[in-house]
């Protein structure tokens, strides 16, 4: 007979007033997930209160054991059970435990984040504020704790935290009563809905304003030092107050667009001029048109999300947890999902993407399973662009720009380059820029690829 098969049938046995060291409540405080497992099994209750007030839950959240609470709610435990002063699980964890677990993880599993106690009539958020514990605070504010909830002394969270003299929570709560009022503006509702539009507008006219400032026909440099101060303090405005989490993060993305299209313009009204012979112009054109393709096609395609129904994500906690396999290596603490080989938790979009690769700033999508050769035919089309731009714009400096190098040196090139088109030059080093990161980016996933398919045929072999 197995450890496992035996300690299952001494367990099955053993008369209910079981040694007080081998209950299930001490098991839970020692953290022995298989042994409370087994327990469980032979009918040990979960719901029972120790001499504190406490049940299982409790006890898993104070001990911090973040398998255990996970396998007793799934198991049907109720996530905001009161212990015998009212308080729930949610509300001990950001009272008693300074950090971002385990009221984290507790928030993934939907509790009712504004119950109050039966005593003091405090909320979680109450409970944080009054504990000084910062990251329970910006976690309950992000999953939409009330702001206007009152204990029984009358006092909502932002007076608790005016009354400890926390300057960091009363600035944080300040900051987010002022967020959430000036949501309901209806200014500001109009904004929000046209934010996407608005941001991309913005970007462009902010590309496009620093290539127009340089290119000025002015020697003034104190103006277009003023004016780069003006363009800088306006976009700074604009995105503390009017950008909101959606569009900062897809920001990256639709400053890369504004980049390719200013690209395209300067090909049209300042390249095409130079070099209208087809065998130029057409494959630039293709380049552009795969480039614009395939960047769609990175950022629309599922790149391999994991998804789960709530009753799949409590049977893969269970059958884990029952395999003894309930880990950071299988489980994900964040989804709550099995993890599927090579895929990982992305925190940019807050879910687990099958065979992850990286979360690209300038597609605003993840890449994997499903994207993955999308994203490195766009690198390809972005290089082969990026080489037709910097060969056009060398074309462009030998015909428009009277210095030559062997004649007047680097430096005396460089500066007939710099005063001949300023806004040429700057489109050349956002050129550049996104040139060497597409190549170099597009080296490493050819060879990653190389690399893995070598190492899947001799595991074959």
């Amino acid at each position: 007979m197995s450890d496992a098969s035996f300690m299952e049938f001494t367990f099955c046995f053993t008369p209910v007033t079981i040694p007080y060291f081998f209950s299930l409540l001490l098991l839970i405080r020692q953290g022995h997930l298989q042994t409370i497992i087994l327990l469980m099994k032979c009918g040990a209750d979960p719901s029972l209160i120790d001499g504190e007030g406490y049940n299982s839950v409790h006890l898993a959240v104070l001990y911090q054991h973040l398998p255990i609470i996970a396998y007793l709610i799934a198991k049907g435990q109720n996530i905001d059970a009161p212990d015998m002063n009212g308080m729930t699980p949610l509300m001990l964890s950001a009272q008693k435990i300074i950090g971002m677990e385990p009221t984290s993880f507790l928030l993934k599993l939907n509790p009712s984040i504004n119950l109050a106690d039966k005593i003091h009539q405090n909320t979680a958020l109450h409970c944080a504020v009054s504990s000084g514990n910062i990251n329970a605070v910006d976690l309950l504010l992000e999953a939409g704790s009330s702001l206007d909830v009152q204990n029984a002394k009358g006092e909502t969270p932002l007076d608790l935290a005016r009354q400890t003299r926390n300057r960091l929570i009363t600035h944080i709560l300040t900051s987010e009563a002022d967020s959430r009022s000036g949501r309901n503006s209806r200014a500001l509702k109009i904004l929000q809905k046209y934010e996407i539009l608005l941001v991309n507008l913005v970007c462009l006219s902010l590309l496009g304003g620093i290539g127009y400032i340089l290119n000025l026909n002015t020697d003034s440099w104190l103006l277009k030092g003023t004016l780069f101060a003006l363009v800088t303090a306006g976009s700074q405005l604009f995105t503390r107050r009017l950008v909101g989490p959606t569009s900062q993060k897809h920001l990256p993305a639709i400053i890369f667009m504004s980049s390719i299209f200013w690209m395209f313009m300067t090909w049209f009204f300042c390249f095409l001029p130079e070099l209208a012979q087809a065998t130029v112009q057409v494959p630039f054109m293709i380049s552009v048109f795969l480039l614009l393709y395939y960047f769609y096609k990175t950022w629309r395609t599922d790149p391999g999300y994991i998804k789960c129904s709530e009753e799949e994500k409590k049977q893969t906690i269970i059958s884990l947890a029952e395999a003894g396999c309930l880990d950071i290596r299988l489980f994900c603490t964040s989804c709550l999902v099995k993890k599927p080989l090579r895929s990982m938790h992305c925190h940019s979009c807050n879910a687990c993407v099958a065979k992850f690769d990286q979360h690209c700033l300038w597609t605003g999508r993840c890449i994997g399973a499903g994207n993955h050769r999308y994203f490195v035919l766009f690198l390809f089309a972005l290089v082969v662009m990026g080489h037709w731009m910097i060969y056009a714009s060398s074309i462009f400096w030998v015909n428009e720009c009277s210095s030559n190098l062997q004649k007047d040196g680097i430096g005396g090139f460089l500066t007939e380059i710099i005063s001949c088109s300023p806004w040429v030059l700057y489109i050349f080093l956002l050129v550049c820029s996104l040139t060497v990161w597409s190549t170099l980016m597009l080296i490493l996933q050819l060879y990653q690829v190389n690399k893995l398919s070598r190492y899947t045929d001799v595991r074959g072999t």
